[in-house]
């Protein structure tokens, strides 16, 4: 989650473009761990930082694109992070959509902190998008996401290597990031709290608990941030009816998907949210 300082602008563009980006510096350390079903980008300017995710300390080092999962339990250690960068959240529907090569995604719903070697094009770039998420132009946001994507598969096709293991954490740690992983790769198909509970060998009322205490939300919140996410990015990006984009997303039907869209999607029904926010072809 943003800082307290850049809560407004983030949500802007989260409401604006389905994703946030923003500025920080000298947040200080988180003093519990949290998850939220993104995939986040670091980038510091300077300094470092270490986070402690999913049980085991990684540094973050300066100039490096850094991306990790947040739906790992993770927070900063102290002194936290004291040195300015640009952050970014990126739906997890978003990335699982681009289908990344080597094996990325899987790495970072398995618990790896992908970091790129520096790249002297990386900072001005990060800006760059700053600048674009602010413009309100749409032929600069555009831009935005086709640039973003490009990175990520740079990402992935510079940093293919074996997947990093969790290490064992706090209670529940990682019991949840076998939860957290479970939902994003089947969040699309007819999910219920005992079968989420059954893959990782949980009971349900003992999910539920460890869930709410380490996640901030419930299992079925968590589920449904995720499925209207897929249908925000479809909406923008695609002609695909309505109803089709409530089934493709995970929706049983369309009712719960306007109710949960509704709730999640700034109280915008589906085709108002495609009109206001759909990006306009390429002249």
């Amino acid at each position: 989650m943003p800082p307290a300082s850049a809560h407004s602008a983030a949500t802007r563009h989260e409401s604006e473009l389905g994703f946030r980006i923003w500025r920080l510096r000298n947040v200080g350390f988180m003093a519990s761990p949290h998850t939220h079903p993104d995939i986040e980008v670091n980038f510091l300017f300077s300094g470092g930082f270490s986070y402690l995710h999913g049980g085991a300390i990684t540094p973050v080092a300066a100039g490096r694109f850094t991306v990790l999962w947040g739906g790992v339990p993770h927070q900063t250690v102290a002194p936290g992070i004291v040195d300015p960068g640009i952050w970014i959240t990126l739906p997890l529907a978003w990335f699982l959509q681009w289908q990344l090569p080597h094996g990325l995604q899987d790495r970072l719903l398995r618990g790896e902190i992908v970091s790129a070697r520096p790249e002297a094009a990386d900072r001005p770039l990060l800006e760059r998008w700053l600048e674009d998420a602010n413009s309100r132009h749409p032929g600069r946001r555009r831009v935005l996401l086709l640039e973003m994507e490009a990175r990520f598969h740079r990402l992935a096709l510079a940093t293919a290597r074996p997947r990093h293991r969790l290490h064992a954490g706090p209670e529940g740690v990682g019991q949840i990031a076998r939860v957290t992983r479970y939902i994003a790769e089947h969040y699309r198909d007819p999910l219920t709290v005992p079968a989420i509970a059954a893959d990782a060998g949980l009971h349900p009322k003992y999910l539920m608990r460890v869930f709410k205490k380490q996640c901030g939300v419930s299992v079925w919140e968590y589920v449904t941030r995720l499925r209207v996410s897929h249908a925000q990015r479809l909406l923008i990006t695609t002609d695909t009816k309505v109803v089709d984009v409530a089934l493709e997303s995970g929706f049983a039907s369309v009712a719960p998907f306007y109710q949960a869209f509704q709730t999640y999607a700034g109280q915008q029904r589906p085709l108002a949210y495609r009109r206001k926010h759909r990006l306009p072809a390429p002249a």
